[in-house]
């Protein structure tokens, strides 16, 4: 379902659509001259344009919908940094839960399309395009902020292009890439919902200027946040025409992509938030704001800027008593817990490895550590036994993982202590003994819970007359393991004395169900059987979730499937051709074999192929003016309504006399396709509005598909919950 080769993150670009502009430049308004405009405060550093957003890996699909001011305010958190290494980081690398990992994913999704961008898939940094801003994911309503002291000399609603929009000069700023020469720099702010301010109007650093809309051509909200040179011919400035793209062969998007004009982006724009960060000093004026939700596109008029409250009058800086105390040593420690792993116990005389890993807050190991300083490694007695260092660095962890060894001395227990900065962590006791019992019989040991499809770990353990752990196992003959309930495969289903070590031998389980399971090892007449490990169909996804249900139905009926992690990542877009796999595989459709594709931009040796074959011998798709498909773009709602029920021929009136949502005109194409699932229940959606461009995630495809077949299957006029399923 997933490609490893694009960004986990795709959803993002597709969602944000950012900045198809029909350019003409007659059409844009070259700077007015402010020369008889009063100067404005002189330069005292810069603020972030954005403050506060979602943790997007984290946010439900819900909360990703939300307005800024409906959304909690305990789950927002400061823009992240904008840093170009984590934009070409390889997301197939990145694994979800994995704290470090989502600070790169999060960072991804926030800055969708870096300076000098591409809309193109795959792990792009800057320099990889010609998108002369960068784009930044926000929610609805997010209050916009001047990022520096300046002049407003562009304040414009318009319903295409940049939408609404204001520009912004900055007089005598540190010029780009220097500390000693200044310049006149216009930033820019594009796709607002609501303007504060009017051309002519002196801002402050931090003044809060409007609000993240997805006016003029986006299809969600976004800040498209720029940074012009005085040079540039208009603001905010693009670097090539419609005319130009066309004439070059280039569709829009592809003439970003390609780098179309990428050296007039270099000419007259600059990074913007590479400026705004280097020269980052200062506050944001707070500002109290109602929780409208009202846009302000498509007028002439200011909306009337919210309350401000200005900050206290500033101490001369002659005045100020700098502390002379000596400010604490911050040390970064990138992990929550560490994982010990060793044998029970150790002979005396013997060397015992110990296995570290360092863990984030989900328990993941963290396969690059990257925290200051040394951890101190000890033992709570260091007369029995000895380490042969006693302490760990980042570069100690190679994959994760560090070694130390233990060397017993004396018999009794033994404990490993770890600390570094405040924090303490320790072992399990370590038992060190001049002698073992015999071995008498086995022991499985497993954690409980499996997901299917993932690697497991099962444990076999020799084990004495008591019941106790025992190093020794030499005996001839096999140890055959199997399930007794439940059901799935072993990465070796039989074991020999070859493959224990000190008395333990640990297998992968992978389960190919949802079913409980119980392990069962057997060794001639001897049985062991594991407690009863419950199925967690995917990491990511609970039991409690509103969608478990259909996607664990799906899961069963093969037409959903989880990614090699373990997660199912409900709120990942689905593609157009995704769409497709998902709704032929639901409906049992026959793909049709070695047909041609007719859209210019596929290939016939996809994987894709047979699903847009099938839909075109169908007549389901049709593409775009172009000659595309856009076989990776977003698929959003409507489209999708329209490619499912074309496939199974539903009989859909044409005609309907009343809207059934606020945003749904009678006259749309896709009227008819929303009225029916409104009113076959097919589609949950809350209030009254349907935000027919808004994007499908995986969650919502599959109750989707599961809606339909159960109404189906049942031969129900509608669905309901209370339909069987079987």
């Amino acid at each position: 379902m997933g490609n490893s080769h694009l960004r986990e993150w795709i959803v993002i670009i597709t969602l944000l659509a950012v900045s198809t502009f029909t350019l003409n430049i007659n059409e844009n308004v070259i700077r007015t001259s402010l020369l008889n405009y009063p100067k404005h405060d002189p330069f005292d550093g810069t603020v972030l344009p954005i403050q506060n957003v979602p943790d997007w890996t984290h946010a439900t699909s819900a909360e990703q919908k939300m307005n800024y001011h409906d959304f909690p305010s305990s789950k927002l958190e400061a823009l992240p940094e904008y840093r170009n290494d984590y934009f070409v980081y390889p997301s197939s690398s990145l694994v979800w839960g994995k704290a470090s990992d989502d600070v790169i994913r999060n960072t991804k999704i926030t800055f969708s399309v870096p300076y000098a961008g591409s809309y193109a898939f795959g792990d792009l940094g800057i320099g990889s395009g010609s998108h002369p801003a960068v784009d930044i994911k926000c929610l609805y309503g997010t209050p916009v902020y001047a990022i520096a002291n300046g002049i407003v000399t562009k304040s414009t609603f318009q319903s295409t292009g940049f939408g609404n929009h204001i520009v912004i000069e900055h007089q005598n700023v540190p010029k780009p890439g220097s500390r000693t020469t200044t310049t006149d720099l216009l930033s820019s702010y594009s796709h607002l919902s609501k303007i504060y301010v009017s051309q002519g109007d002196i801002v402050r650093k931090g003044q809060v200027i409007g609000e993240v809309g997805d006016s003029g051509t986006a299809t969600t909200p976004h800040l498209h946040f720029q940074l012009d040179n005085s040079e540039a011919p208009w603001n905010p400035y693009w670097p090539f025409t419609t005319a130009e793209a066309t004439k070059a062969g280039y569709t829009f998007w592809d003439a970003v992509s390609s780098g179309l004009g990428r050296d007039n982006v270099y000419k007259y724009t600059y990074d913007p938030m590479k400026w705004v960060q280097d020269n980052l000093n200062g506050s944001v004026i707070e500002v109290v704001t109602n929780n409208s939700t009202s846009t302000t596109t498509d007028t002439t008029e200011i909306v009337t800027p919210p309350v401000v409250t200005l900050p206290a009058v500033e101490q001369p800086i002659s005045e100020v008593i700098e502390s002379t105390e000596t400010p604490a040593v911050v040390v970064n420690v990138d992990f929550s817990d560490i994982s010990i792993k060793s044998s029970e116990f150790v002979l005396l005389s013997n060397n015992e490895t110990v296995y570290i890993s360092l863990l984030d807050a989900a328990g993941n190991t963290i396969s690059v550590p990257n925290f200051d300083g040394e951890i101190s490694v000890s033992l709570n007695d260091g007369e029995i036994a000895k380490l042969n260092r006693n302490f760990l660095t980042k570069n100690d962890f190679k994959n994760g993982k560090a070694e130390l060894y233990l060397y017993a001395e004396r018999e009794g227990q033994v404990r490993l202590n770890f600390d570094i900065a405040n924090k303490h962590f320790e072992s399990d006791f370590i038992s060190l003994i001049s002698s073992v019992q015999p071995f008498a019989r086995f022991g499985v040991t497993v954690d409980g819970l499996f997901t299917p499809r993932v690697a497991e770990s099962v444990i076999v353990q020799a084990l004495d007359a008591n019941g106790n752990p025992t190093p020794i196992f030499n005996s001839a003959g096999n140890i055959e393991l199997s399930t007794i309930q439940g059901s799935g495969v072993f990465s070796k289903d039989v074991l020999t004395a070859a493959d224990f070590k000190n008395g333990v031998a640990e297998v992968d389980f992978y389960g190919d169900s949802d079913e409980d399971v119980v392990i069962l090892a057997l060794y001639g007449r001897a049985r062991a059987e594991s407690k009863l490990m419950h199925a967690k169909l995917f990491t990511d996804l609970s039991r409690a979730d509103e969608n478990y249900t259909a996607v664990s139905y799906l899961f069963k009926k093969g037409t959903v499937q989880g990614y090699p992690d373990g997660t199912f990542q409900p709120t990942k877009t689905v593609t157009r051709v995704e769409a497709l796999k998902f709704i032929f595989s639901g409906m049992d459709k026959d793909l049709v074999d070695n047909a041609n594709l007719y859209f210019r931009d596929t290939v016939s040796t996809e994987w894709y192929a047979p699903f847009i074959a099938t839909a075109q011998s169908l007549g389901i798709v049709e593409g775009y003016s172009d000659g595309t498909f856009k076989p990776s773009q977003g698929v959003n709602r409507v489209e999708f309504l329209k490619m499912l029920f074309s496939t199974i021929d539903l009989e859909i009136d044409p005609i309907i006399t009343e809207a059934p949502y606020e945003d749904v005109n009678t006259l749309s194409w896709y009227a008819a396709y929303v009225n029916y699932a409104k009113e076959k229940n097919l589609f949950p959606v809350e209030g009254n509005y349907f935000n027919p461009s808004s994007p499908m995630d995986r969650s919502e495809v599959a109750e989707l598909i599961y809606r339909l077949l159960i109404m189906i299957q049942n031969n129900a006029d509608q669905y309901s919950d209370d339909l069987p399923t079987s």
